[in-house]
């Protein structure tokens, strides 16, 4: 590994020219306790002994692991359990601490350092993505489900299903416009943004009683239209068969089998036939299943689970 001379001089700056050693406190504290009334002259004993074959072998271990199984500390000796690290804690030591500056070599220890970075970088990552999950758009998505989908799986699990239908409605459901989603006023808007005005859906409004006003404004995205008047919307649009239905399906380019009426356009039941069953609402209890058989009855819990106005109806 090659160090810049940026590195070079960041280093030196903080080692105070010094180089790299061991950390000074540490090689007090050992030279503390060498020099100790009790420590000093048994070390000298053990290397004068080791000069010259003054002592045998033999006698300078025997010195070496002194009390090593009762108090090492009194002769500087390696606990019994850790005897294969060495005979005396000094060297031991010493040792260690050469070895964890990388032998006094800059370019070891700089690729030391990199890779302990390295490590701590990746690992805190990891902790912090953990320990994030806890509240990590805790008010947008409730399961690991709902984010991976954006939120799909919480209106119906059966993605599959629910995919296919999506698919053969064409270009019914406006994006733009969800949150009036299966309203009658919703669906006309989206006709008319589409194709303009359609004589049987404009005369079937005046046969049911729709006021004018609202008909003739009815190309308008932004106008607002009372429930009663979409209440007339709606009876009317479940006259709407034949003919009338096919040019208004070819128009949204829907071909979900089973529609008869224009009304059963704002059928979810018609509408999803394949995935309807799994079809949920979101409550304070969680998700709740909107329908509870495959005749599409409506849970009636829904009526104390969801705030009135979700579930007034316009007929």
């Amino acid at each position: 590994m090659s160090l810049t001379p940026l590195q070079l001089d960041a280093a030196a700056g903080l080692l105070q020219n010094q180089g790299i050693g061991i950390n000074a406190n540490l090689t007090l504290a050992i030279a503390s306790y060498a020099n100790t009334a009790l420590i000093s002259p048994f070390l000298t004993t053990i290397t004068l002994g080791s000069t010259g074959n003054i002592l045998s072998a033999n006698v300078v271990v025997d010195l070496e692991t002194l009390a090593a199984s009762s108090c090492p500390a009194l002769s500087d000796s390696v606990p019994t359990a850790y005897s294969s690290l060495g005979n005396q804690m000094i060297t031991v030591i010493t040792a260690e601490a050469t070895l964890d500056i990388c032998g006094n070599n800059s370019s070891k220890l700089s690729q030391a350092v990199n890779q302990a970075d390295s490590y701590a970088s990746q690992t805190s990552t990891f902790i912090s993505s953990a320990v994030n999950s806890q509240t990590y758009l805790g008010n947008t998505f409730t399961t690991m489900n709902n984010m991976i989908t954006g939120g799909i799986t919480a209106i119906n699990l059966n993605t599959t299903a629910f995919g296919s239908d999506l698919t053969n409605l064409g270009r019914l459901i406006n994006l733009k416009n969800l949150n009036n989603l299966g309203s009658p006023l919703a669906l006309v808007q989206q006709i008319y943004s589409i194709t303009g005005t359609i004589p049987v859906v404009s005369l079937a409004f005046v046969a049911a009683g729709v006021p004018q006003d609202v008909i003739l404004n009815l190309t308008n995205p932004t106008v607002t239209v009372a429930d009663s008047a979409q209440g007339l919307m709606y009876k009317a649009m479940t006259q709407i068969t034949g003919d009338g239905l096919t040019q208004i399906l070819t128009v949204l380019g829907v071909t979900t089998v089973g529609i008869a009426t224009m009304a059963d356009l704002l059928n979810p039941v018609k509408l999803f036939p394949n995935s309807f069953q799994s079809l949920t609402a979101p409550t304070k209890y969680g998700p709740v299943a909107i329908y509870i058989n495959s005749a599409g009855s409506v849970n009636t819990s829904l009526q104390t689970q969801l705030p009135p106005y979700v579930i007034s109806s316009l007929v």
